[in-house]
């Protein structure tokens, strides 16, 4: 991807949605312009971002149409990221789970609990397929896999015995559900999923294998193994007595206004056979097979599970820095919640919300994309990725000659537009500062090609 893929959002759209198998082409159209219109104004209320009042009147009936569901709008998006993870090289598939509160909206039907049980709103599981790099570049965001939404029903578990809540649909489940949307991985691909430790159960990992997915996950759990040599023993006070092999620099996101950092830590790595659990539905059956990564420092520890070996240091490190991409699909759902302002969306209905979630959940990628563009070659010029008239125009408005113009100065300058400061301290640009940027330069552009039009 490249930034003339976000200078015209028209194409971007009808790239997102065309193809959506919405029942009628009318619809569709009309999803296509509903699309782009969210993505020039992702944090803006619906009645700003379609305009008019005919326009908002179309856009609640379309995501109020029983055929205009989240699937059958996302599928096309869905499947675009999955042909682009095909190949050789191999794909990071981030999971995680969050919660989209509507407690303020509670006119709202047809939603769950979430929370203690006294929140409304719903839960949501996305995978965001991401292909990696060395140290020197920047990984590339390809979109989303899959994304599954669902609601908490009640439960009463003094009523329950065992054997139904054991029998009961559990939510850890989602985890193996992703993966089983996606499908199994096409021949001479390596799809990795990397998940947190809620992902630490038994069912998932044989499940993901059997699919033939590589697993990357974060364990949680002490759980029952075998050594190499098939000696049992539980896995915490074993993996903490290995040896440091190898060490690594970890970069750790900045959280409760403590900045980004970078820390070095320790690695330690051995093969083992994770034991299935002696008692619930998962009991039984032959140990799963893999190599446990622990990584160790003053400010973190990371007991990892990878269904990958592990031969050497090199690849020791090269896992660290996979997990460490992580928090990739966490500033997704920051683009969706906040960028995008899903949570403050006001429809009457459950379906509605899903609906505009089918729309919302693509722009917030398109978002994160931006962010990961401008992190691509910053010493190389502006002008080889970058149409030329909006490094003129950005150029003209920074007062540096555009022939110079690098792109990491570009998109700084972008960044500048939209209000980052750039002091020392601050680090790179995030999303929210390049994206308003990014559209105070397009008006720009705007206003350029008017006053050069014959």
């Amino acid at each position: 991807m490249n930034a003339t893929t976000f200078t015209n959002l028209d194409d971007w759209a009808r790239a997102q949605w065309a193809e959506a198998p919405l029942g009628d082409r009318r619809r569709t159209a009309r999803a296509v312009r509903l699309g782009a219109a969210l993505a020039a104004h992702p944090d803006a209320s619906l009645p700003a971002q379609t305009q008019t009042w005919a326009d908002l009147k179309a856009a609640y009936r379309l995501l109020n149409t029983p055929d205009v569901t989240h699937a059958a709008l996302s599928t096309p998006h869905w499947m675009q990221t999955r042909a682009a993870a095909r190949g050789p090289e191999p794909v990071l598939f981030l999971q995680d789970t969050t919660e989209v509160d509507y407690t303020a909206h509670p006119h709202t039907t047809g939603l769950g609990h979430i929370g203690d049980g006294r929140g409304r709103g719903f839960e949501l599981q996305s995978c965001l397929a991401v292909r990696p790099a060395d140290q020197e570049q920047t990984p590339a965001v390809l979109g989303l896999a899959y994304q599954q939404p669902w609601t908490r029903q009640e439960v009463h578990h003094g009523h329950e015995t065992r054997t139904q809540r054991w029998a009961r649909d559990r939510e850890s489940a989602v985890w193996a559900q992703v993966l089983r949307a996606i499908g199994r991985p096409p021949a001479g691909t390596t799809w990795i999923s990397v998940s947190d430790s809620e992902s630490d159960v038994f069912g998932f990992l044989r499940e993901a294998i059997g699919l033939g997915w590589q697993c990357l996950l974060r364990l949680c759990q002490d759980r029952a193994i075998r050594q190499a040599d098939g000696t049992p023993t539980r896995l915490r006070r074993w993996v903490r007595g290995l040896p440091a092999q190898a060490e690594q620099t970890v970069e750790l996101r900045g959280r409760d206004g403590v900045p980004k950092r970078t820390v070095r830590v320790q690695l330690a790595w051995a093969p083992v056979q994770i034991c299935a659990p002696q008692n619930g539905p998962e009991r039984r059956g032959p140990p799963v097979a893999g190599w446990v990564l622990r990584c160790w420092g003053e400010e973190l520890e990371w007991l990892l599970f990878s269904t990958l070996p592990i031969p050497d240091a090199a690849t020791a490190q090269q896992y660290a820095r996979w997990y460490g991409l992580r928090w990739l699909i966490e500033d997704y759902h920051k683009c969706l919640k906040t960028g995008c302002r899903l949570e403050a969306r006001q429809l009457t209905t459950g379906q509605g919300l899903l609906a505009l979630l089918g729309l919302v959940a693509v722009v917030a990628v398109r978002l994160l994309q931006l962010r990961m563009l401008s992190r691509q070659a910053p010493d190389s010029p502006a002008s080889a990725t970058v149409p030329p008239e909006v490094v003129t125009v950005l150029a003209g408005s920074l007062h540096l000659p555009p022939e110079t113009l690098t792109v990491g100065q570009f998109w700084r300058g972008v960044a500048r537009l939209g209000g980052f400061i750039g002091r020392a301290s601050d680090g790179d640009p995030g999303w929210q500062t390049l994206w308003a940027g990014w559209h105070r330069l397009q008006d720009r552009v705007w206003g350029f090609h008017c006053a050069h039009a014959p």
